[in-house]
């Protein structure tokens, strides 16, 4: 069995070092397993069932196939599997068009997995100038429909609207992360990769996201509004490249 890490080197020596990983659809945590480094969290499958530390592995993708299957693009014209920094990653190659709601306009969602409590984690790098402050990425959960999910924007500045953990609830998203507005972390700053990791316990209903340093979360919110549905990667209004994708969680029932 392999275990994959979540921290993962920016080198094309060390990606090619690594074994290819294939989308993998609902395996149990008796067949695979991912190991994160220095990072233990305790979920529940709901809020009164037992807990698990190690929720199954879900699906994991590094696109060295040369295509995104068993994922959902909003606009899949905007979507490709490229050659970038020696490696093939999904790229998000131009900004959506604004819908019914203030929120984010690109996302590809990863299909299948309906998750209540989960652990995202892969690597990420914003294409956009890095002269510009309001500059994001997206990472997406609980994602029902275009109107209904939560997100991480990690971003080059920090206020009401940026480096956030977002809420879209049938209207403008909200903030909804416990740090005030222009005083969380932001370190999206360059076009270079950034490992990330974006977890959620459905027991606590609590949120985190972490940029660079895996062991200290950036943004930290307590949300139990939505409570399941799907997980993606995309951007308010830029554009990026993601790989290296790995899920693990519990799927509602």
């Amino acid at each position: 069995m392999r275990i994959l890490h979540p921290v993962f080197a920016r080198s094309r020596a060390t990606k090619q070092s690594r074994s290819r990983f294939k989308i993998l659809a609902s395996l149990g945590a008796s067949c695979a397993i991912l190991s994160l480094t220095a990072y233990t969290l305790v979920f529940s499958s709901d809020a009164t069932g037992p807990a698990l530390e190690e929720p199954p592995s879900l699906a994991i993708a590094d696109f060295e196939s040369g295509n995104a299957a068993g994922w959902l693009p909003n606009d899949p014209s905007h979507w490709r599997v490229v050659e970038r920094d020696g490696s093939k990653v999904y790229e998000l190659t131009a900004p959506g068009e604004m819908g019914k709601v203030r929120a984010p306009t690109s996302w590809s969602l990863l299909a299948g997995h309906n998750v209540t409590s989960f652990v995202l984690s892969g690597r990420l790098k914003c294409l956009a100038d890095p002269a510009n402050p309001h500059r994001d990425i997206c990472i997406f959960f609980h994602f029902q429909d275009p109107t209904h999910f939560g997100y991480i924007h990690f971003s080059a500045s920090s206020d009401e609207a940026h480096n956030i953990i977002g809420l879209v609830n049938g209207a403008d998203r909200v903030k909804i992360n416990t740090e005030p507005a222009g005083k969380s972390v932001f370190r999206l700053t360059d076009t270079e990769w950034h490992p990330f990791k974006v977890s959620y316990d459905a027991a606590e209903g609590k949120a985190e996201a972490f940029l660079d340093d895996l062991e200290t979360p950036i943004l930290t919110a307590v949300v139990k509004t939505l409570g399941h549905g799907l997980v993606g990667v995309g951007s308010f209004d830029d554009t990026g490249c993601f790989d290296d994708i790995a899920l693990r969680g519990i799927e509602k029932k």
